[in-house]
């Protein structure tokens, strides 16, 4: 079995880590670029949202690559997510390809048992806590660099160091070397010398969590805020889609619990994917965020719904809504997000004055 991936941001590195150890042939495709999507453009049907297509770019880059197994997790819910595989299968198989799709249709247990070369449930353990310490440091990492862009005195140094930290990351090969190297990083990040004023804007990145994930389906959006003066306060890390803790479920401790109960006056129930997550986001954070970026893909429902609920709000938090597909160009993004973080300076000044 020669097992191809798809992008989400960097989850291709924790993957990769398990796969190894489990003696699994793994090929990662090239780095999500202007082929991958337009390879996915090119046999997509038109109105499909934008992870659909570069999701089935990435396929088509590790089919060329010799993969001859293919990956796709599936959901549930309004969200098409939930029929994704189907059809990325109907068209491959249709352009002449011949491989073989795992998906979650085959069972928990089954699904594993193929993954993973038939390991022990105790490996399979033993590799999956690795897989979720890179994770958890790449997450780490992550949080500081949205801190440190917004007040860094060279800008585009935190970036730099950032992608270091990343290889660093992945080449990492037991958890000594991986803490050593997370350590190493957050204090490089950290001694970066930094301006005092004006204080950074408090800025929420919410939306659809493929999108908001992925550097290249948004345009490295995060980046452009830290360019700008902005502290990124993202609501989505995949280390949530993993994160297997009772105490924190069963108390509603998570994030997503904690903006699913705050929507609920406006929003009661679950809508598929992110959605419900989304409007929670804007009222659970109207006190402490100068604004929210919303991200979503084009003709996405989930997230169709909950713009239009966040516009009714009157919590008095500006969000910005920002809609992409392969038409959409990063300048007139960073143009709109320009303005938008202008707007949150000059309203945030007008405050002052009235508090003063």
């Amino acid at each position: 079995m020669r097992l191809g991936l798809t992008h989400m941001g960097n989850i291709y590195i924790p993957i990769k880590a398990m796969a190894n150890q489990l003696g699994v042939d793994l090929i990662v495709p090239p780095p999500t670029s202007q082929r991958t999507l337009d390879l996915g453009v090119k046999y997509s049907p038109e109105m499909v949202c934008l992870p659909f297509k570069l999701q089935l770019g990435n396929m088509l880059e590790a089919l060329e690559l010799g993969a001859d197994t293919l990956f796709m997790p599936g959901g549930a819910g309004p969200c098409r997510f939930g029929y994704y595989h189907k059809v990325h299968e109907l068209i491959l198989r249709e352009l002449g390809y011949k491989f073989h799709m795992v998906t979650q249709d085959l069972g928990i247990k089954d699904m594993l048992k193929y993954l993973t070369n038939g390991a022990s449930l105790r490996e399979i353990i033993a590799v999956f806590r690795f897989g979720v310490a890179k994770l958890n440091a790449l997450d780490e990492l992550e949080c500081m660099v949205h801190k440190i862009r917004a007040v860094e005195w060279d800008k585009g140094e935190a970036s730099r160091i950032y992608k270091e930290g990343i290889r660093a990351i992945d080449d990492a090969a037991d958890y000594q070397s991986l803490n050593r190297v997370k350590r190493e990083y957050l204090q490089k990040l950290m001694n970066l010398p930094t301006v005092t004023s004006p204080a950074p804007l408090k800025v929420g990145v919410a939306g659809e969590f493929f999108v908001v994930l992925d550097p290249f389906a948004n345009m490295d959006i995060e980046a452009e805020l830290g360019k700008l003066g902005v502290e990124v306060r993202r609501s989505i890390f995949v280390r949530d889609l993993v994160r297997f803790n009772p105490f924190v479920y069963y108390f509603g401790l998570l994030e997503k619990h904690r903006s699913h109960k705050a929507a609920t006056p406006y929003l009661s129930r679950h809508v598929g994917g992110d959605g419900w997550q989304s409007v929670g986001e804007k009222v659970l954070h109207a006190g402490d965020w100068d604004g929210l970026v919303h991200l979503e893909p084009f003709g996405c429902l989930p997230e169709i719904t909950a713009r239009n609920i966040m516009s009714s709000l009157k919590d008095g938090l500006p969000v910005l809504n920002i809609i992409y597909d392969e038409h959409t160009g990063k300048a007139g993004m960073v143009n709109r997000l320009e303005a938008f973080v202008d707007m949150l300076y000059r309203k945030k000044r007008r405050q002052v004055k009235v508090c003063v």
